[in-house]
This record gives structure tokens, C-alpha cells and sequence, in this order.
């Protein structure tokens, strides 16, 4: 199968759930601190608001925070107020403390009218909460200043440092840093130099780290195929054995890379399916050969 074909199957497991309550982002951290106006360490001091204007023309949903460390931009004095604008609310609640990441309304157009009585909006939606407790979140705080470190100043060599923080997350034992490193490969694994000899070396251990999900793990393989001299075929292996006794959703994500592979082994693996007990197997391993024989096909 040919090399974007294989990273279309890694992006379609992104897409899927790896762990109760946890998802492949679709932004990252990074992208988050690189791109935002304002980012801080928030104390929520509500749940959600309604505000409505004197004259009943509009109504808006906010939080009040206060400001307990800015990393990046000048947070107001005090408490204030920011509203959601996200696909998705946010689950914030009172006495939260958590990330939080600001634009600026007034260089929006379409919120104008909302300008004065709220100077900051947040794209953050259901999902991208950031919060900050306990370890996890001292440990989180952490991976954030170092990616501000790489947005206050140009890196030596910029993919050696994006590689060394996404390192820091796979090894860091939260499963959100984890689950974000995972999505920054995907977006970053291209750049050159990126996935050199020593990316392989830095990378390749967690391909049979228990502390990530197979789904995880399943993913990086799939990235590291564009490092030089790696060889996927005995980490895929490896990978389907501990597959047949995982969870309904990690054989599932298995038996669709075995049929996209031209590995014999796996391919035995997959037949060996055929005749489980449990009829979604059998449907799964059916369409995936059927996709397999249809891309044998293909010119």
C-alpha cells in the first residue's frame, strides 16, 4: 500500500476513542499557545452565564474568571468576563483551574456588538478544557511553558525542539499530553530532519509502551514508517496479538490495518478471525478483506 494510503488509515484511528472520555484532538497544545492572544492560568470563578443586553436584542452565554499566572499576553487586573465560541460548550465549572486561551473580540467583525461588554472570547470548546489538577496538571502546566519557550524564541533546530516536548508527552504518564503528542505527529512528522535517526531512537520505545493505548501505539507505528530503516512489520505483529485479547474497539482498529497490510503474517492473523465466535468480527475481518481485494485492483 502506498505511503499516503497508510497515513489516511493513521489519521481514520485518530478519529477514533483510545481510552473512556478521551480523543485524538483536533488542535493541539502548541497550536493552542502559538496561535492565541491571550494565554493564562484561569481560577473559574462561575459555571456558565447568560447575559442579555438592556434592550433584550441579544443574549450571551460567558464565565467569570480571574487571572492566577499569564503566560502569554497581558490578562486584565481581577476578575473578568470571556464567552465560548466553539463547536461544542465547554464543561467549565466554578472552582476550576485550568488553561485557558484567548482572542481578542474587538478583531472580530461579527462580534461587534458584543465588543465593549466582552473584550476576549475563547474558541475552546467541549473537550478542550486544559484543566490543571493535581500532578497531571503541574505536569501539563509544564509541557505548556515549554511550548511558549518555542514561541518566544526562534529554536536552533526547530523539529529537534518540537521533538524533545513531544517526547516529554508520550513519557509524561497523563493520558491528555499523550493523546496530544500522538496528534502532533501527525502534523509534524513531515518536517525535515524530524523523523531522522535520532527522532527513530527517541520515538521508537514507546511503540511497546504500555502506558499508551494500542490505539496509540498503533498510530505511531504507522507515523515512524516514514523514518528511515524502520520496519513496522514485527511492532504490527506484536501489536494484533495483544489486539485479540483487547477491547472490542482496539481489534476492530487491528483487523482494519492487518487488511490494509501486505504482510503475510498479518494477513493470517486476520484469517484466523474469520471464524470467531462473535459476529462483528467476522463482519469486520469480511469488509476488510473485501477492501483489501479492492485496492489490489486499483492501478
Amino acid at each position: 500500500m502506498s505511503r499516503r494510503a497508510w497515513l489516511g488509515l493513521a489519521l481514520a484511528l485518530l478519529a477514533l476513542p483510545v481510552r473512556a472520555h478521551v480523543v485524538f484532538e483536533r488542535t493541539s497544545l502548541r497550536e493552542w499557545i502559538t496561535r492565541s492572544d491571550l494565554v493564562l492560568v484561569a481560577a473559574f470563578e462561575s459555571d456558565a452565564r447568560i447575559w442579555t443586553a438592556p434592550d433584550g436584542s441579544d443574549r450571551q452565554e460567558y464565565f467569570r474568571v480571574r487571572a492566577l499566572e499569564t503566560l502569554h499576553g497581558a490578562a486584565p487586573d481581577g476578575a473578568f468576563d470571556f464567552f465560548p465560541h466553539a463547536e461544542g460548550f465547554p464543561a467549565f465549572h466554578a472552582g476550576d483551574r485550568a488553561l485557558l486561551f484567548l482572542e481578542r473580540t474587538a478583531t472580530r467583525p461579527e462580534f461587534a456588538s458584543l465588543a465593549a461588554r466582552f473584550p476576549w472570547f475563547s474558541v475552546q470548546g467541549a473537550g478542550h478544557e486544559w484543566r490543571l489538577a493535581g500532578t497531571d496538571g503541574e505536569r501539563t502546566l509544564a509541557v505548556a511553558r515549554r511550548w511558549l519557550g518555542l514561541r518566544a524564541q526562534r529554536a536552533a533546530d526547530p523539529p529537534a525542539a518540537v521533538r524533545a516536548i513531544v517526547v516529554e508527552e508520550l513519557g509524561s504518564g497523563v493520558a491528555r499530553l499523550q493523546t496530544d503528542a500522538i496528534g502532533e505527529l501527525v502534523r509534524m512528522h513531515t518536517l525535515p530532519g524530524f523523523l531522522d535517526a535520532e527522532g527513530l531512537a527517541a520515538l521508537r520505545p514507546f511503540v511497546d509502551s504500555p502506558a499508551l493505548s494500542l490505539t496509540q501505539r498503533l498510530a505511531l507505528v504507522r507515523l515512524l514508517e516514514a523514518a528511515p530503516g524502520f520496519d513496522p512489520r514485527p511492532a504490527l505483529r506484536s501489536l494484533a496479538g495483544e489486539a485479540r485479547a483487547g477491547s472490542g474497539a482496539e481489534l476492530a482498529q487491528m483487523i482494519q490495518v492487518a487488511g490494509a497490510s501486505d504482510d503475510p503474517a498479518l494477513q493470517t492473523w486476520l484469517a484466523s478471525l474469520a471464524g470467531d465466535e462473535r459476529p462483528w468480527v467476522q463482519r469486520a475481518v469480511r469488509e476488510a478483506q473485501e477492501s483489501a481485494a479492492l485496492r489490489s485492483r486499483i492501478p
